[in-house]
């Protein structure tokens, strides 16, 4: 399921829900205590008008059926759900049962709550909920379900199926939604514990949760406060020395291949050109073959990772370090294979110093090109989502649906937490039989890590022809 659709199925499954609720409400709630159906109405309307007949459980509701067709739409909605997440009925942890459990218990005992209505519960009598004690019972056993681990939640169950980090400790404590409260700790006391920067870095960035934002600016704050992980430290190191985060001298890749002057440049990256240089060597290839022309420089990291980390002075010296390189080679368009290095060039680049470049993925140069590729998955990268058709359109035959989720290594998580990053890339060949195709160096690297038999790079695929 693409994620257009995915979309589209949560929003119908959010519309029956909310029409299975709607039968049940009072009409007097929203059409008053004397409603008619036109203003021209009397109020004294025939008890066997359609609108406001008596429901099954004895009162005027806004759906007559009730509460067989709450049953219905709500029962629908919950199966579209379902489906659409691909719940696994995992045990939560210890947060998590406590939380629900008394959110639970509380919803219960709202349920029975007496007060003055227009209409009376199974029991007889005037409570808050005209589904007493069934909805009561039904919410002490979701309590029940809670207790012993179970998901019941539906914003975890979204979030789990989204967040990397969710989906490996299954706790609530781990929810996205904790970043807003790090980021207020941080703006209103300056300080966060270690647990707080280790939770904080545990993030990839990926925006899945919608929340990113939050962890982006409170690593920039904890930075600015000399709150500096020893990962950040090293990476930071690394910059500085050798001009990458990975600590090789970049002449250990056979050498820089500088040409002095370069209208269009191919930025080659620092993942592809030091840890997966047969995509680079792919990607060059079929540039070659197209015939287009560029040009190499003496590069260094376009300074996304130490960005991301928060070290933003660090990461902006290394993108006008590279701007200044870029205009003496006087480069007017750049293209690269990194859709890291894509989104770092058209956010912190262009416009930067008078310097506005054309910025092209690789991958939109080659999308001529076909390949062979029955049945594999697609990995679509966190920095390149909007290109997930074109590389459809490339790779014949390959699912519509992609992986669904980010690799788990983004936003320096591979550096920080190489279990959590490695969990979830895991997760990944266990979802998806067969072959994963992606275009990121940086996917690539964790996958491979992971099952390097089943992991494939576009670029390399084109250049040999298909799947072997």
């Amino acid at each position: 399921m693409s994620g257009i659709q995915r979309k589209l199925a949560l929003f119908a499954a959010l519309l029956l829900f909310l029409a299975g609720i709607l039968t049940m409400v009072p009409d007097e709630w929203l059409l008053g205590p004397q409603a008619a159906c036109h203003t021209c109405h009397e109020a004294q309307y025939p008890a066997s008008h359609l609108l406001y007949r008596i429901n099954y459980m004895g009162y005027n509701s806004l759906c007559s059926f009730a509460p067989f067709s709450t049953l219905i739409l709500v029962g629908a909605a919950i199966l579209i759900f379902l489906t659409t997440f691909k719940i696994k009925f995992e045990r939560w942890g210890p947060q998590y049962r406590v939380l629900a459990v008394a959110a639970l218990v509380a919803l219960a005992i709202m349920t029975m709550l007496p007060i003055r209505t227009g209409y009376r519960d199974l029991l007889g009598m005037s409570t808050l909920d005209p589904l007493a004690p069934l909805s009561t019972l039904f919410l002490l056993a979701l309590a029940l379900a809670a207790s012993m681990g179970f998901i019941v939640c539906p914003f975890l169950i979204i979030m789990r199926c989204r967040c990397p980090v969710l989906e490996k400790e299954m706790d609530a404590s781990y929810a996205p939604d904790r970043a807003i409260l790090r980021y207020l700790k941080i703006a209103l006391t300056g300080r966060l514990s270690d647990e707080d920067v280790r939770r904080l870095y545990m993030c990839t960035l990926c925006n899945g949760c919608w929340l990113s934002w939050f962890n982006r600016h409170t690593r920039a704050m904890a930075v600015k406060k000399g709150i500096v992980p020893s990962h950040l430290a090293s990476i930071r190191g690394s910059m500085e020395k050798y001009g990458n985060p990975y600590g090789t001298a970049l002449e250990a890749d056979g050498g820089n291949a500088i040409n002095g002057k370069a209208d269009t440049l191919l930025f080659r990256g620092c993942t592809a050109r030091l840890k997966a240089p047969e995509i680079l060597s792919a990607a060059q290839l079929l540039l070659d073959k197209k015939g287009i022309k560029y040009g190499l420089i003496d590069e260094s990291c376009c300074g996304y990772t130490l960005i991301n980390l928060g070290d933003l002075d660090a990461g902006l010296k290394a993108v006008d370090r590279n701007i200044a390189a870029f205009k003496a080679a006087g480069v007017r368009r750049i293209i690269t294979v990194c859709p890291g290095c894509y989104a770092a060039f058209n956010r912190y680049y262009k416009g930067r110093g008078g310097f506005d470049p054309e910025v092209v993925l690789a991958l939109d140069l080659l999308k001529e090109m076909r390949v062979p590729a029955k049945g594999v998955t697609v990995h679509d990268p966190c920095h390149a989502r909007d290109k997930r058709e074109l590389a459809r359109s490339v790779l014949v035959g390959a699912r519509e649906d992609g992986t669904g989720a980010c690799c788990g290594a983004g936003g320096g998580v591979m550096s920080f937490d190489r279990a959590l990053a490695g969990h979830r890339a895991n997760r990944i060949f266990e979802e998806n039989l067969g072959s994963v195709v992606t275009y990121c160096p940086f996917c690539y690297l964790n996958l491979s890590r992971t099952c390097s038999e089943r992991v494939s790079d576009i670029y390399v695929l084109l250049a040999k022809g298909g799947i072997k």
